[in-house]
């Protein structure tokens, strides 16, 4: 509890001494001309904010609201407290959440365009210091009241701190811009691309398409990335050098390694696809797609990892010039297994001894244990329910207020069972757990506002796996039920 503490408990120790010293970024344009460091690989500042763009609710009124309680920590959010009187943010009615810290095992949940290239950069100091620091309502903490975005750094001498040069507040126009930037332009019109001329249009449209060529292609994401001012030409590059130089290090390790005068089709793409989904016995899959045919050929293997910080793969296939393919695996499927495309080689050692040498040429995302699904709410109680996995097992959590003292006496005869399948009637479930008997979590970094409660099913983890929360022993009174597994 000691780093949670530390979390969730460290001042936001700006030297500013009013909010009206944090600049508003207005608009688009506004955020093209005023920050320039969070826009060079791997900063991942600006997909962090085109994510939360898309995923906040704005109404007609400019009010800002979440689909998920940040107290949950869902995302990799956390919370602090500000007891600092010279900061901004003082405000008694509300309460503030850090977004954005990638190490966290609750980032997973995020989409692998916002972690990417924190993914692909190495030891780099720069790849997680990036945060989106949202203030929301105390007495309800889904009502976001202001958005930030800032600098993160951790000093050991002066603890951990955000950078007030970098620290700016989002306007609730800049946000809807940036969800415009999603639609087709005649049905928008706060798309800002609307006051382009067909000169501009068409050299911004042509910077959008290196965009597409190194990251997934998410709605909006390239127009937003280019109108920003990220370093477009800077960051392809980066691009082609890594991947190029991976095809090349074992077969010529004195290469210079220059990227191939041809470009991207010498190399990767973003239609490249590396995931791990379930079997339905609760292993894990590897499974691919868009890998080019030229690199297909180049007797790879695709390798299954247990974390991003393990050299040697726990499982290795032949890739057979295969472009996209499927395998399942004996591997129990388990958050933060991830795949990657590899080149080996061996080398030898001693006198008769010889060690596998790997290079990762492609990484993908690491499996989170929600499959990406934030809990979903059990009706009229301050409580909530998941489904995640665990040893290739289907398990449930209970997110309980801390405010809800009294919920095992009013959760006495609630229950939680594990169904095969969203169409099962209520009563044919796989295996249930009453309530009260959930062990408590010890994680350390349980989130602030609930407790933790879970319990593992020895019922496998599989495509349509489902949890459902029952108040009573009738099967009628289902009040929270996940959304089912997918593979």
């Amino acid at each position: 509890m000691e780093r949670q503490k530390l979390l969730c408990g460290f001042l936001f120790s700006l030297t500013l001494t009013s909010a009206a010293a944090i600049q508003t970024l207005q608009d688009i344009n506004d955020l093209e001309n005023t920050t320039t460091s969070m826009k060079e690989f791997p900063r991942h500042g600006l997909m962090l904010l085109h994510w939360f763009a898309n995923t906040v609710d704005v109404d007609s009124a400019g009010d800002m609201e979440l689909n998920f309680d940040p107290g949950q920590g869902s995302y990799g959010l956390h919370c602090y407290e500000d007891t600092d009187k010279r900061a901004p943010f003082d405000s008694s009615e509300s309460l503030y959440y850090s977004l954005g810290d990638l190490d966290q095992r609750s980032a997973r949940m995020l989409p692998f365009y916002v972690l990417q290239d924190f993914h692909h950069s190495g030891e780099s100091a720069q790849k997680n210091v990036d945060r989106v620091l949202l203030q929301v309502q105390k007495s309800n903490p889904r009502k976001v009241e202001k958005v930030y975005m800032t600098e993160y750094h951790k000093d050991q001498s002066q603890g951990r701190s955000y950078n007030p040069d970098e620290t700016y507040e989002i306007s609730i126009q800049l946000l809807i811009q940036i969800r415009a930037l999603g639609m087709d332009i005649a049905c928008e019109t706060y798309d800002p691309r609307l006051e382009f001329s067909l000169c501009e249009y068409l050299n911004h449209q042509q910077k959008a398409a290196k965009i597409l060529m190194v990251y997934p292609q998410v709605p909006g994401l390239e127009w937003f990335l280019t109108l920003a001012g990220y370093n477009i030409d800077s960051r392809l590059n980066v691009f082609l050098q890594a991947s190029f130089c991976a095809f090349n290090q074992t077969a010529n390790p004195n290469d210079n390694c220059s990227p191939p005068s041809n470009g991207m089709s010498d190399v990767m793409h973003n239609k490249v696809k590396l995931e791990v989904k379930s079997t339905s016995g609760g292993y894990a899959k590897i499974t691919w797609s868009g890998i080019p045919e030229n690199v297909a050929r180049m007797k790879l293997k695709i390798g299954i990892y247990k974390g991003r910080t393990n050299t040697d793969p726990l499982k290795e296939y032949p890739l057979n010039d295969r472009t996209y393919g499927s395998i399942d695996t004996t591997v129990p499927l388990n958050p933060g297994l991830h795949v990657q495309l590899l080149q080996s080689e061996k080398i030898p050692y001693y006198f008769f001894f010889r060690t596998t040498y790997y290079t990762m040429i492609w990484k993908g995302p690491e499996l989170d244990e929600a499959n990406r699904i934030p809990p979903v709410n059990i009706r009229g109680y301050q409580s909530s329910l998941q489904l995640y996995t665990k040893n290739g097992y289907a398990c449930a959590r209970l997110y309980i207020k801390k405010s809800f003292m009294n919920w095992k006496n009013v959760f006495n005869n609630a229950w939680v069972a594990i169904y095969a399948s969203k169409t099962d009637d209520n009563a044919k479930y796989k295996e249930y757990k009453w309530s009260i008997n959930f062990e408590k979590s010890s994680k350390d970094d349980c989130p602030l506002d609930y407790e933790i409660y879970q319990y593992e099913s020895s019922v496998h983890i599989g495509l349509g796996v489902q949890a459902r929360f029952m108040l009573t022993s009738h099967y009628g009174s289902e009040k929270a039920r996940t959304v089912p597994w997918e593979e």
